[in-house]
């Protein structure tokens, strides 16, 4: 089935009245008990652009504080938090002009700052949206997969305890 704008859709983030990034509440709802897991997830949607966005909510490495108008408090933060994106990727886009290699680390060189490059991708995070019947399926797929892997750690566990 193609997608169809007769679907429910499901809008991954928006923009709250002090213009910080949140998930919103029916992604939460269909996702929140999967925790870091649906941030993952949708950090993968978002590495469809292009690879290393898939790490764009990954604050663990403590690069996400580049530019003085982030706060710096999304450090493994909750679904129901506020969310912002690293900006590593914008430091060194706003440096490098259009033709730099690899082209993965290239800007457009126009001297665009760190601040557009970095809210060119917190848009690109609160425009997102899906079809809620793929939220679903990634859902269905993740807990099953879950549901195998506890089996095989049973089935090992009860191996080790028979030797």
């Amino acid at each position: 089935m193609t997608i169809s704008q007769n679907e429910k859709w499901i809008q991954i983030a928006e923009l709250d009245e002090q213009d910080r990034i949140h998930f919103t509440p029916d992604f939460q709802e269909l996702m929140g008990d999967l925790g870091w897991e649906a941030k993952a997830f949708v950090g993968h949607l978002l590495g469809l652009w292009y690879d290393p966005f898939e790490h764009l909510l990954d604050y663990g490495s403590g690069e996400a504080t580049c530019t003085r108008d982030q706060p710096g408090e999304f450090e493994r933060n909750d679904l129901s938090d506020p969310q912002d994106v690293v900006e590593y990727w914008a430091v060194t886009w706003s440096k490098n002009n259009n033709s730099h290699q690899p082209s993965h680390d290239a800007g457009l060189g126009m001297n665009l700052s760190v601040e557009w490059y970095r809210d060119v991708l917190r848009a690109k995070l609160v425009s997102l949206r899906l079809p809620k019947r793929l939220l679903m399926e990634y859902r269905e797929k993740y807990d099953a997969e879950m549901i195998r892997i506890d089996a095989l750690v049973e089935e090992m566990n009860a191996r080790k305890g028979k030797n």
